[in-house]
């Protein structure tokens, strides 16, 4: 999806949520825009790549603006949820950083380590020991050891504990 694409999705978002439309997709029991615009994983995905891609190369306020069109579009989707907090977080913009990574594990995925993770650098950044600690206690708590995934978040959150004493 290039620029223009994107540019024609939104104004289709703003479209949509200021017309009766927006009542329709409910009673057809779609949950998201992009149900409703016939938007496919395919064309997801590509659009996460190229906001993956700019914050990788430091065009955060690209990556920004891309990420906001994906939780618009589907604000189901944990990875975009913290793609946007990541971005924010990465411009120390911590506040608004672990409003992203909060909703993740509480509308979400409760279990879900890694937005826990962050949220909990964040609050060390913004010297909120307390709620650092919390979030690193839910990382202990939910990291699967089973899985790589949880034993990297595991690890990682027992070093940040060190930090935040």
């Amino acid at each position: 999806m290039n620029e223009q694409d994107m540019a024609k999705a939104v104004d289709e978002f703003n479209k949509v949520m200021t017309s009766k439309e927006f009542g329709d997709l409910i009673e057809k029991g779609l949950t998201t825009v992009r149900e409703s615009k016939g938007i496919n994983d395919e064309e997801m995905n590509a659009v996460y790549s190229v906001a993956h891609n700019f914050y990788m190369t430091g065009r955060y306020d690209d990556a920004e603006t891309i990420f906001k069109f994906l939780v618009i579009f589907d604000h189901l989707n944990p990875k975009y949820w913290i793609g946007l907090g990541a971005v924010r977080q990465v411009q120390k913009r911590f506040k608004e950083a672990i409003e992203a990574y909060a909703n993740v594990v509480v509308n979400l995925d409760i279990e879900n380590v890694k937005a826990s993770y962050y949220a909990a650098e964040c609050y060390l950044a913004l010297g909120d020991r307390e709620n650092a600690k919390s979030a690193i206690e839910h990382v202990k708590h939910f990291a699967d050891m089973k899985t790589e995934l949880g034993r990297k978040y595991a690890a990682k959150a027992a070093k940040l504990e060190k930090l935040v004493g």
